[in-house]
């Protein structure tokens, strides 16, 4: 009886090694597929690229020419006297005013293409990690309900022993007390699992009473690249340096922008006056009969209206473009010097992550299982207790729990040198 309780409870203890999550019908999806669900649905990145469609509208509003002005005026004497006056007003739009804003708006429809990009970037990693997250939360949780069911298996082995008096009362107790805690460790894992799967659908667009189960295991490869290779590639490509670089572009556009704001313009004006004149007196016609002397008179002119730069030539705002456009350039710099950094950083800690999963591979999860052998060996031929077994076990549970996390920092560092290095999905 003794032997048959602890084959129940032990066997499955060390044969149990926890095996992907089980296929959930309905609602399945990879992390790719949910990578690719967010960066649709995401409603950030949705709003990030209506701000290109605005940029594009600003570009369009600037290849506008400026609208010519109608005037309209009039004057009525106390007498008979009265006049139109009619005039248009056309601006030029000289000295490559109209060169500047497109210059500038051009440089933003560029710029805000860049941002989506590494919006985009930033998503993916963010998917990729929260999916990790739930991975990882979702094999404890697996390693938990196993030996949660052996337990309560062993639980009812003991408690019949302890009613036949082959074990004593004290057994029971300390089995009882072992189900409890792993229900109550059940608990909390399952919650950590539905967490992550709530943020996972956040990231991914999805309302929050959406079915989701997540294929995969907590496992990503590298990159092809090695750290020189990845390196060069982020310096170049990375989406948040080159928005730095867009950024820079469009500070220098504005410099020749407010560059021609400061010269001189011009606006045409052409108009019409109708004036109907008098005086209160007679004239004599060419027969000699008497008129009054009224007449209605009828005037074409036109006229240029010149812009002198004189005392200001926008100096000012040139000024402060020029400084932004230095400010730019530094920015880039620091983008490009941050993405060398981050790169060797997460080549870096992928080595020391890998290196930690071969010691836990090879030197800690064949040790604990072996260790919970021997204690399972030790207790069948009498010379240990139950309590140095759930001692073994919890032991083993802790190293379970240690190789997820060394799983998940690998996983991890893959997911950061794709991050460093800025490229999509593989």
């Amino acid at each position: 009886m003794r032997t048959t309780a602890l084959s129940v409870l032990l066997v499955g203890l060390v044969a149990m090694v926890p095996t992907p999550a089980r296929a959930q019908p309905g609602g399945e999806l990879t992390v790719d597929e949910l990578v690719a669900r967010a960066l649709a649905d995401n409603p950030d990145l949705k709003a990030a690229r209506l701000e290109v469609d605005a940029a594009a509208g600003r570009l369009q509003q600037a290849g506008l020419r400026p609208n010519p002005m109608l005037e309209l005026g009039g004057q009525k004497a106390l007498s008979p006297d009265n006049n139109l006056t009619v005039g248009v007003s056309l601006p030029l739009d000289l000295n490559g005013r109209k060169a500047g804003r497109v210059g500038v708006a051009e440089r933003e429809i560029e710029m805000r293409r860049r941002q989506v990009a590494e919006r985009e970037r930033q998503v993916r990693a963010e998917v990729r990690m929260k999916a990790g997250e739930l991975l990882a939360a979702r094999r404890n949780l697996q390693v938990t309900d196993d030996l949660l069911g052996v337990n309560r298996s062993a639980l009812e082995v003991v408690g019949t022993r302890v009613r036949q008096g082959a074990a004593p009362s004290l057994d029971e107790g300390l089995q009882l007390v072992e189900v409890n805690r792993l229900d109550a460790s059940r608990q909390l894992a399952q919650s950590r699992v539905d967490i992550a799967a709530l943020q996972l659908k956040s990231l991914a667009g999805m309302p929050p009473d959406a079915p989701l189960a997540l294929k995969g295991e907590l496992a990503l490869s590298p990159l092809p690249l090695d750290l020189s290779a990845a390196t060069q590639r982020a310096a170049s490509d990375r989406p948040d340096v080159t928005v730095a670089r867009a950024e820079a572009a469009m500070a220098a556009a504005m410099v020749k922008k407010e560059e021609a704001e400061g010269r001189w313009d011009a606006t045409i004006n052409v108009g019409y006056q109708r004036q109907d004149f008098g005086f209160p007196l007679n004239g004599l016609t060419a027969s000699g009969a008497q008129r009054p002397i009224q007449d209605v008179f009828h005037y074409f002119g036109g006229g240029v209206s010149i812009v002198l730069p004189l005392w200001n030539r926008n100096e000012g705002n040139v000024a402060a473009a020029t400084a932004a456009t230095r400010a730019a350039e530094r920015r880039v710099e620091f983008a490009v010097l941050t993405a060398q950094q981050e790169v060797g950083a997460a080549f870096t800690y992928h080595e020391a992550a890998r290196r930690s999963l071969d010691i836990y591979e090879r030197g800690v999860r064949d040790v604990a299982r072996r260790n919970l052998d021997v204690i399972r060996q030790a207790y069948q031929l009498g010379r240990g207790s139950l309590l140095d077994v759930i001692a073994e076990q919890r032991r083993f549970i802790e190293v379970e729990n240690g190789y997820t996390d060394a799983l998940k920092q690998v996983y991890d560092a893959a997911i950061g040198i794709e991050r460093a290095v800025g490229t999509g999905p593989r």
